[in-house]
């Protein structure tokens, strides 16, 4: 049995090497391609695109088996695995960790590159041979990567009866789904790039293949969308700090793809439309997978101490970089030669074209905003040790200012025409929402003392609602006629309006307090108070509970009960704080407990806060937005 399991392992490794030299050997036939042109090499390449995936899928399948397992004849099992933990975060475990995290960016990858392969929808031999071919240059360096500095199946000669455990902060089902959703996105960046390249590469550019970028770079869109949600709401829940957003650089790394992803969508639509934006469109995909990949530089490089950051070695960062440099300078490289497309098409100020282009000028100067916050305390520790701290307050002073214009935009958007829009019509348009929105404003907020800030804030939701609504009512007399990308766009729109909703009740209206109390003492939080009944110590699974049992009241009239708690998890040696949340429809009544005991108390914090869920809901709404328009017929025909 013992000679099966390892044989088992080796199979593992041997399949990921079969997997690189597979790819390896699609890159020779890209090169040879372009020497010489046989008939046979679009086959040859797409059945190793094929095959190559397959491999990378058994080698998947036998580390999870070996985590499933509690196997701790891996190294990696033994570090990132316990024999008693649930089996949701035995399975998700495989990817908590640099080596499995890299294994399933190559199986997404490969899954990707095997999509392409079996596509029928490219026309052109040798465009599709020039996509599958840069697909598999970016897989075989990711499967070099893997095995010369990240080999998840390194053997231990001594197996230990038991493994070190999971991260406790990992060990929630927020790890089965964050991770493989931010992958998704990730990676599917690798794909518009390949075709934006592939565009570049090939002697004559027709506008047919940009129809191929549309459906990946929504899919890549509305995948980091949901990937980032969810790592938000993940932190809320679990980090007991109250908040769903800290600026930390691994979020910035997140986000940074989502702009440009964004700004994509948009180029390509125009690109689409009348041949524009052309040089935007192949940048735009460049720098977004040359984002993706500066993501998972910063998780890797070891320059930061982060809940997100992998444990790892200088040789693993230094990669990572090559693999970047790479990625952005070549292609640089490529685009400065062989673009030479010039388009002479006309379009006036007032038109849909300039709405996009300005609003894709706001997303880059906001993406820079955050790539300088994000890189300058790195860049400065690296050269000279001095450590620096870029938080909320440089984010809210940069990035925030260049997203107002951005949403205004935004809001007029849908009542621009292509080309030319009549002005008396759009004036029209706009001042009804403009109106509309203001009397709203004022409404809701007379009432209501907040800041300047959080009055902007409550009036770009407004705006956004009123202009979706509008456009919507416009357009009742031909909606079977609509295609199902402009109701992926309206619902986008939408879910970006009920989002902002949720920031500015989160932001401006929330109420915190906090105090040490002892049991049956009370805390008020604005109009609720928070009343300690009783703390019960618990053993569960593969931790220890201290819990706290709170009793919430509103005018002395009973509203519900919520647990907080201390967990101590004695594999790992380490202790983390669970929130306990009482959840209105849209709003929430957060708690969390501290260390303490009878005679002291307990130091607890509770928050008030409003409309915190729609912060959830509307990012929800964005990503269904995402995906109608990735299935409307336009687009679904290029997948």
């Amino acid at each position: 049995m013992e000679r099966k399991i390892k044989l088992i392992y080796e199979i593992g490794h041997i399949s990921i090497i079969i997997a690189s030299f597979l790819s390896f050997l699609s890159i020779g036939v890209f090169a040879f391609h372009f020497l010489r042109e046989y008939s046979f090499f679009s086959s040859l390449i797409k059945n190793f695109s094929k095959i190559g995936f397959f491999f990378v899928l058994i080698s998947f399948l036998i580390l999870e088996y070996a985590f499933i397992n509690s196997e701790f004849s891996l190294d990696l099992v033994v570090k990132n695995s316990h024999s008693t933990k649930p089996l949701i975060y035995k399975i998700s475990g495989l990817w908590g960790n640099h080596e499995g995290s890299i294994l399933l960016w190559i199986l997404i990858l490969s899954f990707f590159t095997y999509l392409i392969a079996k596509s029928k929808s490219i026309k052109s031999s040798e465009f599709h041979i020039t996509v599958l071919g840069i697909q598999n240059i970016i897989l075989f360096l990711f499967c070099i990567f893997l095995l010369f500095t990240s080999n998840p199946f390194s053997r231990n000669i001594d197996p230990p009866l038991e493994g070190f455990g999971l991260n406790p902060l990992l060990q929630d089902p927020g790890l089965a789904f964050h991770p493989p959703l931010l992958y998704v996105g990730y990676v599917g960046l690798s794909v518009s790039f390949s075709f934006a390249i592939a565009i570049l590469l090939n002697k004559k550019v027709e506008f047919e293949w940009f129809n191929h970028l549309k459906p990946w770079t929504l899919l890549t869109w509305a995948f980091l969308t949901g990937g980032i949600s969810l790592g938000s709401w993940w932190a809320y829940y679990e980090l007991g700090w109250g908040g769903w957003w800290f600026w930390d650089p691994v979020e910035n790394a997140s986000l940074m793809p989502w702009l440009i992803s964004t700004a994509l969508i948009h180029s390509i639509t125009v690109t689409q439309k009348n041949n524009q934006f052309y040089n935007w469109t192949i940048l735009l995909a460049i720098f977004g997978f040359s984002f993706s990949l500066l993501g998972t530089f910063i998780v890797r490089s070891g320059l930061l101490t982060s809940v997100h950051a992998f444990a790892s070695d200088p040789t693993r960062g230094i990669f990572i970089l090559v693999i970047l440099a790479l990625s952005t300078l070549i292609p640089l490289l490529i685009y400065g030669f062989k673009n030479t497309h010039r388009n002479e098409t006309k379009y006036f100020i007032f038109s849909k074209e300039t709405g996009l282009l300005l609003n894709n000028i706001f997303l880059i100067t906001s993406t820079l905003t955050i790539l300088i916050g994000t890189l300058y305390p790195l860049i400065l520790e690296t050269i000279t040790g001095s450590k620096i701290s870029v938080g909320a307050a440089y984010y809210n002073a940069t990035f925030s200012p260049i997203m107002i214009p951005f949403i205004m935009i935004m809001a007029f958007a849908p009542f621009l025409g292509w080309k030319k829009t009549p002005q008396k019509s759009l004036l029209r348009n706009i001042l009804i929402i403009f109106i509309l929105a203001f009397i709203s404003t004022f409404i809701v907020f007379k009432f209501n003392n907040t800041s300047i800030f959080g009055i902007i804030c409550g009036y770009l939701s407004i705006l956004l609602f009123f202009s979706v609504g509008f456009a919507f009512f416009k357009k009742l007399q031909n909606l079977k006629t609509l295609p199902l990308n402009y109701y992926g766009m309206l619902v986008a729109h939408l879910g970006l309006a009920v989002f902002l909703f949720g920031v500015t009740g989160e932001q401006f209206f929330k109420k915190e307090s906090s105090n040490q109390i002892k049991i049956n003492e009370v805390i008020n939080i604005g109009d609720y108070s928070v009343k300690l009944e009783n703390v019960k110590n618990f053993k569960i699974d593969n931790y220890l509970s201290e819990t706290g049992l709170f009793k919430i009241t509103k005018a002395k009239k009973f509203v519900g009960e919520v647990k907080s708690e201390q967990r101590f998890y004695p594999v790992e040696k380490t202790k983390t704080t669970e929130a306990g949340i009482f959840n209105f429809i849209l709003s929430d009544i957060y708690i969390t407990m501290g260390e303490g005991n009878l005679k002291e108390g307990w130091v607890v914090k509770a928050y008030f806060n409003p409309l915190v869920k729609c912060l959830w809901f509307g990012a929800f709404i964005m990503a269904i937005g995402g995906f109608l328009s990735l299935f409307s017929k336009t687009n679904r025909k290029y997948i």
